[in-house]
């Protein structure tokens, strides 16, 4: 029973997974492939470009963790499903998995302090749906659902962007371009 129910998380996930990567694909590929007229990039197919440069494997996969922990967090927040333990549990290893690899126990604990967070904000959220589905319908029940999903989507936009800051700003060159402007 329980493993039928993991088997079927995973599945759905991986639906919504392919198709999120196919759409950040075809994104990514408009965005670089689009020139100016003299054939040069622009500054923000640059920025793009030179975010994952020379960076090590370490970094390049703890951004690849932050990403993949993104969507699905994006992914429990549409669905319909109930939350379980399970989530939890990936979303815990997710923080252990990006603490490792960005080097840094300080981004670990903070990781897994804003996992839980996470996990009992979208539980909140589910929960108000439920009763008022369920239960009955109130306005300001509703209203404050609404927040809570706003809250939710700049929560998870935050520390997703602060994620991957944290591990380019260590870069040697980011430092040193840094220090240069310094001057």
């Amino acid at each position: 029973m329980y493993i039928r129910s993991i088997i079927r998380i995973v599945f759905k996930f991986s639906i919504f997974f392919a198709i999120f990567i196919l759409l950040g694909f075809i994104f990514f590929t408009l965005i670089l492939k689009n020139k100016n007229k003299d054939g040069k990039m622009s500054s923000m197919q640059w920025k793009i470009f030179g975010l994952l440069m020379e960076l090590d494997n370490y970094s390049i996969m703890a951004i690849s963790i932050c990403v993949v922990r993104f969507i699905f967090l994006v992914y429990i927040m549409f669905n319909r499903a109930d939350l379980m333990y399970l989530h939890l549990f990936i979303l815990i290893m997710f923080s252990f998995l990006f603490g490792i690899f960005s080097k840094n126990l300080k981004n670990l604990f903070i990781d897994l302090g804003s996992s839980i967070a996470l996990y009992v904000a979208l539980f909140s959220s589910k929960l108000l749906t439920s009763y008022l589905l369920e239960v009955r319908f109130a306005w300001y029940i509703l209203a404050a659902n609404i927040l809570l999903i706003i809250f939710i989507s700049l929560y998870i936009m935050y520390f997703g962007i602060r994620n991957i800051n944290n591990v380019v700003s260590r870069s040697k060159y980011i430092r040193r371009y840094r220090n240069e402007e310094n001057y």
